[in-house]
């Protein structure tokens, strides 16, 4: 049972802020809150032995167990006051006099019965927790009066440091050049090539983590490959081989853009045609073997059949952990993969564990203990990446030799999830269940920072004891601090934003740390279903009648989380009961659903942080007991396209952080105004939207603002310049929005964003009020776009984007070179502008920003137009990616 300590902690801290204000509650609940704390604290300062002790004594992850069960009824008494506190506040107006029309509106909260209900409940809650406090003699626990773990940051506190090296280039791998030499004579070879098929097949096979991915990668990306194929796709097709998904994802990943909805029939004639006389190289990795939804001969000779359209001499590179799949697909060439060489795994983990070229030179004594560590390993270049980067910046000979001599290594007969195990471990308390929850999703699931933040903030991951913290940045910082330890392997890092996948052994690794609080696709509890708070339903739980609740669900009383995988499919009956049911949710996430409305009972919810409606396509109106939700901080309205209207009372969730809207309305309602804790504020696809009136500019903690596909709207709100917090404005496909008005922009921004525009120059208002302050501007589809202003006024630009703005054909303004913070100059589907850049990159003063500054000069605009509607790189796209 993991993470207890850090629930315990978190618990802890609630009741802290609870005793320092004043609680009038009845039957002596605040003395009893007390008593809570201090019996609580005393468990605490055994916590850390537990964890280490449950590995051998299951007596003890039934303990702890029991433990985090009686902390969450605590979080959510907790809860309830808090909720108590907010509803009293949106009661009273800013003269301090009743509402009665909204006292009604929250009239079950009675406060002599509140007051009464939470004193027996504190009570008994507190008993439950005396019995488990004497359960701990048993055990023999060690208590420890102060955790001090050198190697990890505290509460709140970031390593700076370590954030700075998160992203893993493909220079960096370590001993694999013999093995891509080998596969890419065979992919260059055409002696294998006879009449009868045009395309052939390569397996790489090997256990997972030896890096079939990283191999592949480095094959695909090598130059003589890129000259030798018309066409090259990567598919990850990992559990789920279904011909259709794979139809759909090889032309996605060949036409660079996403395939509509259309019958089978049709999509294979696409796939045919795409395909036709076209030598093509086609990565399918990770493909697996199962029984229920695993690759079949049929399958395989199916898909295979659709392809054999290309030219002769056309591969597929097939990576597996499989035999039986790396022999079925009948390749010309079979590459087993083996484990590193151990002269290969010492400089790999070096280059984790001390990042500093020569840095090892200093401290032999610790080489040999890794020594040691890296023959755990059994040559597996994840298990060694993995541990390495747990001991970066640890010099300590003790801590080496603890790692080096763990229980872990010895329990079962996988080194590599031994490994794995121990560098979690070693995560500091506030990160382990942020991981841990990582495991509601599938395996190859792309993260991304702005999806998987709020989740976090939902369950209450992310903590602070700083005033005005500022928690998506904490929450990026958490991110990064997984990525340096090799958790996350990262696809894209800008600076706020981050996309990211998890290696399947680390997936792994999430759902056995995460049992059985979480229940998910790839593992449901065989008892004890009424520990599970966390839980994600896929296609296959929802078959059978009217998609009723499993039953496995209905066993799990207390449930936070309920996550429908985009592939679910309920109805009107499964919603209702989950809102009649499951009262202390704090995370919904139904997007994609063919909904037809949202039941009222939705506001007897008032647990709920985070509600996902997005996709939600039937959906015309919602209840206006939504704004009974005082907690939510996350709503996602995004594509909801019937919707007539957002709720009147919305402004009543003073909570909220985070509001996305597609609506009918023409003009939003006053009550937006209230939403003084939003942040982010998107508006997608409000066909009728004609202005966002003058209630926008009292959004005073407002930070990010994005309008995509507002066809009708003209005008950036008035009086933009009240809004002080804002740093980021995206604006894309919004034909008539006037953005060259003088004095209706933003001052101080940080990011600028604009897609498919007319502008023809850029607005005045950035240059007078934000030019000294920009850090980052895209620039894409902007095909009237003629010239750039003066660049050198940006004096702190780091970034700076532009994907097909074709009449951008000048030179780049002069000075350029002068712009010392810039980090990343990419110029895509821009054939002149990009050929003037190459020509002034032979200047010195050019050669001299090159040596600072990651520079991509495309000069072909093939299919960039493709490449932009995908929305790989533009920010409105990126945001909301599932």
């Amino acid at each position: 049972m993991e993470f207890a300590s850090s629930i315990a902690e978190n618990v802890l801290d609630r009741l802290a802020s609870h005793a320092s204000q004043e609680i009038s509650l009845a039957w002596g609940a605040q003395l009893e809150l007390t008593k809570l704390d201090n019996t609580l604290s005393t468990i605490k300062l055994v916590l850390e032995d537990a964890e280490k002790k449950q590995v051998r004594n299951p007596l003890i992850t039934r303990w702890l167990g029991n433990l985090k069960d009686v902390c969450h009824d605590v979080d959510d008494v907790l809860d309830k006051l808090d909720f108590q506190k907010l509803r009293l506040k949106v009661e009273v107006d800013n003269c301090g006099k009743i509402k009665g029309k909204v006292r009604q509106f929250f009239s079950r909260w009675n406060p002599v019965l509140f007051n009464f209900r939470m004193g027996h409940k504190v009570k008994e809650i507190r008993e439950r927790l005396v019995e488990i406090d004497n359960e701990k003699r048993e055990f023999g626990l060690i208590e420890v009066d102060k955790i001090v773990e050198d190697h990890h940051a505290p509460q709140g506190m970031h390593d700076n440091e370590r954030e700075t090296d998160s992203l893993l280039e493909a220079t960096d791998v370590i001993g694999r050049d013999n093995d891509k030499k080998q596969i890419i004579s065979h992919l260059l070879n055409n002696s294998d090539i006879s009449s009868e098929e045009n395309v052939y097949v390569i397996s790489i096979l090997g256990l997972g983590g030896l890096g079939k991915t990283t191999l592949s990668k480095l094959v695909y990306n090598d130059r003589m490959v890129e000259e030798n194929f018309q066409m090259k796709m990567w598919v990850c097709v990992s559990e789920n081989f279904d011909i259709r998904t794979l139809i759909r994802g090889i032309i996605n990943a060949a036409i660079g853009q996403k395939c509509e909805d259309e019958s089978l029939d049709l999509m294979k004639k696409r796939l045919q045609n795409t395909f036709r006389d076209r030598k093509f190289l086609l990565v399918l990795d990770d493909v697996w073997d199962t029984e229920l939804i695993g690759i079949t001969i049929e399958k395989w000779n199916d898909l295979k059949g659709l392809l054999n359209v290309g030219a002769n001499g056309s591969k597929i590179i097939i990576t597996t952990r499989h035999g039986s799949v790396a022999s079925l697909v009948n390749p010309v060439y079979m590459h087993p993969l083996e484990g590193l060489p151990h002269k290969d795994c010492i400089s790999l983990f070096i280059k984790r564990a001390f990042k500093r070229g020569g840095e090892e030179q200093r401290y032999q004594h610790l080489i040999e203990i890794g020594e040691d560590i890296v023959k755990k390993c059994g040559g597996v270049p994840l298990a060694v990446a993995t541990v390495g980067s747990m001991l970066y910046l640890n010099r300590e000979r003790h801590h080496w030799l603890c790692v080096r001599d763990d229980d872990m290594w010895s329990i079962g007969n996988d080194n590599i999830l031994s490994a794995l195990k121990l560098s979690y471990d070693a995560l500091p308390r506030h990160l382990k269940p942020c991981f841990a929850f990582c495991s509601l999703f599938p395996k190859d699931y792309e993260f991304n920072s702005e999806m998987l933040i709020p989740l976090w903030m939902a369950q209450g991951y992310l903590k602070t004891s700083k005033k005005n913290e500022d928690l998506d940045q904490m929450g990026i910082d958490y991110i990064r601090q997984c990525c340096s330890r090799s958790l996350f392997q990262v696809d894209m890092d800008l600076k706020t934003f981050i996309s990211f996948k998890i290696h399947d052994l680390l997936h792994d690794l999430a759902i056995l740390v995460a049992q059985v609080e979480y229940s998910t696709v790839n593992f449901r509890p065989s008892s004890a279903f009424e520990m599970v708070r966390h839980m994600s339903i896929s296609k296959n739980d929802l078959l059978g009648e009217e998609a009723q609740v499993p039953d496995f669900m209905l066993k799990s009383k207390k449930l936070r989380t309920i996550r429908i995988t985009r592939d679910g499919e309920m109805n009107q009956h499964f919603v209702k009961t989950c809102i009649s049911r499951f009262k202390y949710m704090r995370v919904l996430d139904i997007g994609g659903s063919p909904l037809e409305e949202l039941p009222s009972s939705i506001g007897s919810l008032f647990h709920l942080r985070f509600l996902d409606l997005s996709g939600n396509r039937n959906i015309k109106r919602l209840p206006n007991s939504i704004s009974k939700l005082l907690n939510m901080e996350t709503l996602s309205l995004e594509n909801c396209d019937a919707l007539e209207e957002i709720p009147k009372d919305i402004g009543n969730l003073i909570n909220l952080r985070s509001l996305t809207i597609t609506t009918q309305q023409t003009y939003l309602p006053k009550g937006i105004r209230r939403l003084t804790s939003l942040q982010s504020l998107s508006f997608v696809g409000c066909v009728n939207l004609k202005s966002l009136g003058e209630e926008i500019q009292f959004l005073n903690n407002l930070r990010k603002l994005a309008i995509c596909s507002c066809d009708k709207l003209e005008s950036l709100p008035p009086n933009m310049k009240h809004m002080t917090a804002l740093d980021t404005l995206g604006v894309g496909d919004c034909e008539k929005l006037q953005l060259m008005r003088s004095g209706e922009g933003p001052r101080g921004l940080r990011s600028l964003i604009i897609e498919n525009s007319s502008l023809e120059a850029l607005p005045p208002w950035l240059i007078e009020d934000s030019a000294d302050t920009l850090q980052s501007i895209y620039l894409g589809g902007c095909h009237n776009l003629t010239a750039l202003p003066e660049l050198i006024k940006f004096t702190f630009l780091e970034e700076l984007h532009i994907e097909v703005c074709s009449k951008l054909s000048a030179l780049l303004p002069q000075g350029l070179h002068c712009l010392t913070e810039l980090r990343e100059l990419k110029i895509e589907g821009c054939p002149e502008l990009s050929k003037s850049c190459k020509r002034q990159l032979k200047g010195e003063e050019w050669s001299k920003m090159a040596r600072q500054v990651k520079i991509t000069l495309d000069d072909s605009d093939d299919e960039a137009d493709n490449r932009l509607a995908d929305g790989r790189i533009a920010y409105l796209t990126l945001r909301r990616r599932r």
